[in-house]
Protein backbone atom coordinates (compact mmCIF):
# COMPACT_ATOMS: atom_id res chain seq x y z
CA UNK A 1 0.00 0.00 0.00
CA UNK A 2 1.47 3.46 -1.01
CA UNK A 3 0.14 4.64 2.50
CA UNK A 4 2.93 2.77 4.10
CA UNK A 5 5.62 4.39 2.26
CA UNK A 6 8.29 6.20 3.40
CA UNK A 7 8.18 8.55 0.59
CA UNK A 8 4.73 8.55 1.36
CA UNK A 9 4.97 9.02 5.37
CA UNK A 10 7.73 12.08 4.43
CA UNK A 11 5.16 13.86 2.35
CA UNK A 12 1.93 12.97 3.71
CA UNK A 13 -0.08 14.18 6.80
CA UNK A 14 -3.05 11.59 7.19
CA UNK A 15 -5.02 9.19 5.03
CA UNK A 16 -5.22 10.19 1.00
CA UNK A 17 -8.26 12.29 -0.10
CA UNK A 18 -9.87 10.06 -2.32
CA UNK A 19 -13.22 11.92 -2.35
CA UNK A 20 -13.79 15.32 -3.86
CA UNK A 21 -15.33 16.63 -0.59
CA UNK A 22 -12.46 15.45 1.23
CA UNK A 23 -10.17 17.22 -0.45
CA UNK A 24 -12.67 20.38 -0.92
CA UNK A 25 -12.50 20.57 3.39
CA UNK A 26 -8.56 20.39 2.76
CA UNK A 27 -8.59 23.39 1.36
CA UNK A 28 -11.06 24.94 2.78
CA UNK A 29 -9.48 24.36 6.45
CA UNK A 30 -6.12 26.11 4.97
CA UNK A 31 -4.28 23.44 3.53
CA UNK A 32 -2.07 22.42 0.40
CA UNK A 33 -2.71 18.89 -1.60
CA UNK A 34 -0.07 16.61 -2.57
CA UNK A 35 -1.02 15.81 -6.25
CA UNK A 36 1.34 13.15 -6.25
CA UNK A 37 0.08 11.33 -3.54
CA UNK A 38 -3.71 12.81 -3.31
CA UNK A 39 -3.07 13.71 0.41
CA UNK A 40 -2.99 16.98 2.72
CA UNK A 41 0.61 18.30 1.85
CA UNK A 42 3.10 17.50 5.50
CA UNK A 43 4.37 21.25 5.37
CA UNK A 44 1.51 22.62 4.85
CA UNK A 45 -0.46 20.87 7.98
CA UNK A 46 2.45 21.84 10.30
CA UNK A 47 2.25 25.29 8.66
CA UNK A 48 -1.77 25.31 9.94
CA UNK A 49 -1.20 24.06 12.86
CA UNK A 50 1.29 26.31 14.18
CA UNK A 51 -0.75 29.66 12.27
CA UNK A 52 -3.94 28.13 14.73
CA UNK A 53 -1.75 27.67 17.78
CA UNK A 54 -0.42 31.42 17.48
CA UNK A 55 -3.92 32.72 17.02
CA UNK A 56 -5.30 30.72 20.36
CA UNK A 57 -2.58 32.03 22.28
CA UNK A 58 -3.28 35.45 21.18
CA UNK A 59 -6.81 35.70 21.64
CA UNK A 60 -6.63 33.72 24.95
CA UNK A 61 -9.02 36.14 27.50
CA UNK A 62 -6.00 37.26 29.32
CA UNK A 63 -4.09 38.27 26.46
CA UNK A 64 -7.10 40.01 24.93
CA UNK A 65 -7.11 42.02 28.02
CA UNK A 66 -3.42 42.53 27.49
CA UNK A 67 -3.69 43.89 24.20
CA UNK A 68 -7.09 46.34 25.50
CA UNK A 69 -5.15 47.50 28.46
CA UNK A 70 -2.06 48.41 25.68
CA UNK A 71 -4.00 50.22 23.26
CA UNK A 72 -5.67 52.34 26.40
CA UNK A 73 -2.52 52.92 26.71
CA UNK A 74 -1.25 54.15 23.71
CA UNK A 75 -4.37 56.41 23.35
CA UNK A 76 -4.32 57.58 26.71
CA UNK A 77 -0.28 58.55 25.48
CA UNK A 78 -1.79 60.31 22.09
CA UNK A 79 -4.68 62.19 23.77
CA UNK A 80 -1.92 63.54 26.16
CA UNK A 81 0.29 64.56 23.28
CA UNK A 82 -2.85 66.49 21.51
CA UNK A 83 -3.37 68.22 24.27
CA UNK A 84 -0.11 69.31 25.32
CA UNK A 85 0.54 70.58 21.60
CA UNK A 86 -2.74 72.49 21.55
CA UNK A 87 -2.06 73.97 24.39
CA UNK A 88 1.70 74.72 23.30
CA UNK A 89 0.21 76.41 20.00
CA UNK A 90 -2.40 78.32 21.64
CA UNK A 91 0.52 79.95 24.41
CA UNK A 92 2.73 80.68 21.39
CA UNK A 93 0.43 82.49 18.74
CA UNK A 94 -2.65 83.49 20.84
CA UNK A 95 -5.37 84.61 18.50
CA UNK A 96 -5.39 88.16 16.82
CA UNK A 97 -8.29 89.94 19.01
CA UNK A 98 -10.89 90.63 16.69
CA UNK A 99 -13.23 93.66 17.35
CA UNK A 100 -17.11 93.37 16.37
CA UNK A 101 -18.44 97.06 14.76
CA UNK A 102 -21.76 97.18 13.97
CA UNK A 103 -21.56 99.50 10.34
CA UNK A 104 -24.39 100.91 9.59
CA UNK A 105 -25.18 101.16 6.14
CA UNK A 106 -27.04 104.21 5.89
CA UNK A 107 -23.96 106.41 7.77
CA UNK A 108 -20.56 104.38 6.90
CA UNK A 109 -17.91 105.79 5.15
CA UNK A 110 -16.43 103.35 2.34
CA UNK A 111 -13.47 101.87 4.61
CA UNK A 112 -15.58 101.63 7.34
CA UNK A 113 -17.75 98.87 5.01
CA UNK A 114 -15.17 97.61 3.33
CA UNK A 115 -13.41 96.37 6.97
CA UNK A 116 -16.59 94.18 7.60
CA UNK A 117 -15.84 90.44 7.04
CA UNK A 118 -17.16 89.29 4.14
CA UNK A 119 -17.52 92.82 2.32
CA UNK A 120 -15.25 93.15 -0.44
CA UNK A 121 -13.99 96.67 -1.19
CA UNK A 122 -16.18 96.48 -4.39
CA UNK A 123 -19.07 95.41 -2.59
CA UNK A 124 -18.85 98.91 -0.18
CA UNK A 125 -18.77 100.46 -3.67
CA UNK A 126 -21.61 99.30 -4.64
CA UNK A 127 -23.41 99.77 -1.63
CA UNK A 128 -22.35 103.45 -1.50
CA UNK A 129 -23.43 103.73 -4.98
CA UNK A 130 -26.90 103.01 -4.33
CA UNK A 131 -27.00 104.94 -0.69
CA UNK A 132 -26.70 107.97 -3.26
CA UNK A 133 -29.12 107.28 -4.95
CA UNK A 134 -31.79 107.19 -1.70
CA UNK A 135 -30.93 105.77 1.74
CA UNK A 136 -31.76 102.06 2.11
CA UNK A 137 -35.15 101.18 3.89
CA UNK A 138 -33.78 97.79 5.16
CA UNK A 139 -32.13 94.81 4.48
CA UNK A 140 -34.61 93.24 1.81
CA UNK A 141 -33.67 96.95 -0.06
CA UNK A 142 -30.09 96.42 0.62
CA UNK A 143 -30.20 92.98 -0.70
CA UNK A 144 -32.02 93.80 -3.85
CA UNK A 145 -30.13 96.82 -4.74
CA UNK A 146 -26.58 95.63 -3.88
CA UNK A 147 -25.40 92.59 -6.40
CA UNK A 148 -22.45 91.76 -3.99
CA UNK A 149 -25.19 90.97 -1.33
CA UNK A 150 -27.58 88.87 -3.61
CA UNK A 151 -26.81 85.62 -2.18
CA UNK A 152 -28.31 84.52 1.15
CA UNK A 153 -24.70 83.37 2.40
CA UNK A 154 -23.21 86.89 1.72
CA UNK A 155 -26.12 88.93 3.53
CA UNK A 156 -25.95 86.51 6.40
CA UNK A 157 -22.40 86.81 6.85
CA UNK A 158 -22.14 90.28 6.76
CA UNK A 159 -25.02 90.56 9.15
CA UNK A 160 -23.47 88.32 12.01
CA UNK A 161 -20.33 90.45 11.09
CA UNK A 162 -22.12 93.50 12.10
CA UNK A 163 -23.28 95.15 8.72
CA UNK A 164 -26.73 96.53 9.92
CA UNK A 165 -29.41 98.81 8.23
CA UNK A 166 -30.43 101.79 10.65
CA UNK A 167 -28.94 99.54 13.57
CA UNK A 168 -31.29 96.40 12.57
CA UNK A 169 -29.54 93.54 11.80
CA UNK A 170 -30.53 90.79 9.27
CA UNK A 171 -33.65 88.69 10.81
CA UNK A 172 -32.23 85.28 11.77
CA UNK A 173 -28.37 86.29 11.85
CA UNK A 174 -27.94 88.32 14.59
CA UNK A 175 -23.74 90.06 15.10
CA UNK A 176 -21.71 87.10 16.83
CA UNK A 177 -18.21 88.48 17.25
CA UNK A 178 -17.29 84.59 17.28
CA UNK A 179 -18.57 83.71 13.97
CA UNK A 180 -17.37 87.12 12.89
CA UNK A 181 -13.85 86.67 13.90
CA UNK A 182 -14.35 82.88 12.05
CA UNK A 183 -15.83 84.38 8.56
CA UNK A 184 -12.71 87.39 8.89
CA UNK A 185 -10.04 84.82 9.34
CA UNK A 186 -11.37 82.69 6.03
CA UNK A 187 -11.54 85.88 3.95
CA UNK A 188 -8.10 86.64 5.22
CA UNK A 189 -7.02 83.58 4.05
CA UNK A 190 -8.40 83.98 1.18
CA UNK A 191 -7.56 87.21 0.02
CA UNK A 192 -3.53 86.15 0.45
CA UNK A 193 -1.61 86.19 -2.25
Amino acid sequence: MEEASSAYQAACQGAPLRKVELRNKALEDGYNINHRYDCIDKASFVAVKEAKARWEAANTPEAIAQREAERAKLVAQEQAIRAASAESQEAASPPPAFVLLQVDVNTATESELANVPSVSPVVAAQILDERKKRRFNDWADLVNRVIGLHSAQNAVFASVSGLNVDGQCLPGAPPDAAMAASINEKYRKNQRP
